[in-house]
């Protein structure tokens, strides 16, 4: 019976240690979700209060830089003075147009200059061309360019047998065509100083009155080949030329047959 009381006794002392223990782990329990739940809303709170508080403050700073840019435009403005600036920006514009108006005025110019240069060369080379051309197609050509002063024909009773072309004194005097020289040396009669040259087909021709002679006796000339140099040696009152032209040994007007070869004797 002491030993059953015992047993019963410590049976209960158990069921209570127990029974104990449990309530104390429940409250434990309890405890430790209502401290998480309030460090969990803690730190929410928190979160939320650091962000409105960030927003806040970033709206705040942008005001303000808002502000600053409105207050530094209202100063730049303030500042500018719109008169001269718009008479400045109208001046270099003018200059700029100036100076384009100006750069198409020369590139026009020297456009048209090297147009006109460009046709005097052509109008020159065509020239230079018909010259060839012509006397390609004429083997004949005058004596001297200088005028006329005297013709063929009776003079003082007695016949004038060339034409006389008014030469100063050591002008060159040209064949009037390819030949051969037959004759230079001086020759009585009033001639001077003379060449006569033999074109072939009885055509022969003489300079009289030379200061000096280029050619000496064989020669072969070409027309418009230097033969004389203008003089007044012989019987003469001044310096010129004395031309005649022999066909078969006979005078004939000299003047006459250089038209008849085509020539332009002025």
């Amino acid at each position: 019976m002491g030993k059953h009381d015992d047993t019963c006794e410590n049976a209960g002392r158990e069921l209570t240690s127990r029974r104990l223990r449990a309530v104390i782990r429940r409250r434990r329990i309890r405890r430790e979700r209502h401290t998480w739940r309030f460090v969990s809303g803690g730190l929410a709170a928190a979160i939320i209060t650091g962000w409105v508080v960030s927003a806040l403050s970033g709206q705040a700073a942008a005001q303000a830089a808002d502000a600053e840019v409105d207050m530094e435009a209202t100063i730049v403005q303030a500042d500018w003075k719109v008169d001269e600036v718009l008479a400045g920006m109208a001046t270099e514009y003018a200059a700029e147009q100036a100076a384009a108006e100006a750069a198409a005025a020369q590139a026009a110019a020297e456009a048209q200059a090297a147009a006109e240069a460009e046709a005097q060369a052509k109008a020159e080379a065509e020239a230079a061309a018909a010259a060839e051309a012509e006397a390609a197609a004429n083997p004949w050509t005058l004596p001297s360019t200088a005028s006329i002063t005297s013709y063929y024909g009776m003079r003082n009773g007695s016949l004038h047998g060339g034409t006389d072309f008014g030469n100063n004194e050591g002008d060159e005097i040209v064949s009037v065509g390819a030949g051969t020289v037959t004759y230079v040396g001086y020759e009585a009669g009033g001639y001077g100083n003379v060449v006569y040259i033999d074109h072939g087909d009885g055509v022969e021709t003489r300079y009289a009155h030379a200061s000096e002679v280029l050619v000496e006796v064989g020669q072969e000339v070409e027309e418009g080949e230097a033969v004389i140099l203008a003089g007044t040696t012989g019987n003469s009152t001044g310096p010129h030329l004395h031309f005649e032209v022999l066909l078969d040994g006979e005078k004939v007007d000299s003047l006459a047959w250089l038209q008849e070869q085509g020539l332009d004797v002025g």
